[in-house]
């Protein structure tokens, strides 16, 4: 397997019959949904929302402390193997095998994770650019030697709450979006202000009653020309790509395999003045 220093996305399809899944694979992500649906989506069996696979001081991976799972079980280390040995172990029903190659205090070595994954997709993404490892339907290979964080999200159709924090920058939503797959934001409850005691509150579109000239005020914000007051988003660092004005209601399709980002509309040195939160819901049609 070549190893290029690259950040990845892997997709993995669990529980549902896939075609030439009887080897490894290398390929990409599926193609683009054309239409979004108006109904909502199914739930999907997922055990975990996000695990983060980290190198602890002693060279081992585990499970980082702020990975959010459903369930204690989602993830195991089942065993640990000479670099050039096969994993003995089999994935289970709805489970998948994850095997990392990496350098373990100076000695190639592989671990074996069984990951309980239910019927969603995986998303399995390292540091930097992209390149594409070894999968099949329930087993990944990944090499890892020159990789110091890897982060598993399951990818499917869901519905999420996030409330987003007035007097805070860009905030990570925890919910992923896969590159050329539709998603879509709509406000749900909450009120905040640019300028607590000064501006009236507003919802997420960002129109307060008998709002101020420089509530549009080009000084900076991360979308000039709209209201500082505003719902703004972006996906991962957002490089190469103007912010998403989303207010009440947004619908688009993802441009990077990355998570949600957002943020009130405000540069960074106003942030203190400001108050209050919003709650949006977010849709994703990954499973699509």
């Amino acid at each position: 397997m070549a190893r290029r220093i690259l950040a990845v996305l892997l997709l993995v399809t669990v529980a549902i019959s896939v075609a030439g899944c009887d080897g490894p694979n290398f390929g990409s992500s599926s193609a683009v949904a054309t239409t979004v649906s108006k109904v909502a989506p199914p739930a999907i069996d997922a055990a975990f929302r996000v695990i983060d696979l980290v190198l602890n001081y002693e060279d081992v991976f585990e499970v980082a402390k702020d990975s959010i799972l459903l369930t204690g079980d989602a993830i195991a280390l089942v065993q640990a193997i000479p670099a050039n040995q096969s994993p003995t172990v089999k994935a289970k029903t709805g489970h998948v095998q994850v095997s990392i190659l990496y350098v373990k205090k100076g000695v190639y070595t592989r671990d074996v994770f069984d990951i309980k994954a239910g019927t969603a997709h995986l998303g399995v993404l390292f540091e930097g650019g992209r390149t594409f490892e070894a999968f099949s339907a329930d087993r990944i290979d990944i090499d890892a030697t020159q990789t110091h964080q890897i982060t598993i999200v399951p990818l499917q159709n869901a519905v999420s709450k996030v409330t987003i924090q007035a007097s805070k920058g860009w905030q990570n939503t925890g919910i992923f979006l896969e590159s050329s797959k539709q998603y879509q934001i709509k406000y749900l409850s909450g009120v905040w202000t640019v300028s607590q005691g000064s501006v009236n509150t507003s919802d997420a579109a960002g129109q307060p009653p008998n709002p101020p000239k420089n509530l549009i005020c080009n000084c900076g914000e991360p979308i000039p020309g709209f209201s500082t007051q505003g719902l703004v988003g972006r996906i991962g660092q957002g490089l190469n790509f103007a912010p998403l004005q989303v207010g009440d209601d947004f619908a688009g399709i993802a441009y990077a395999d990355d998570f949600l980002y957002l943020r009130i509309n405000l540069p960074d040195q106003l942030l203190r003045y400001s108050s209050g939160s919003v709650t949006v819901s977010v849709q994703t049609y990954n499973g699509s």
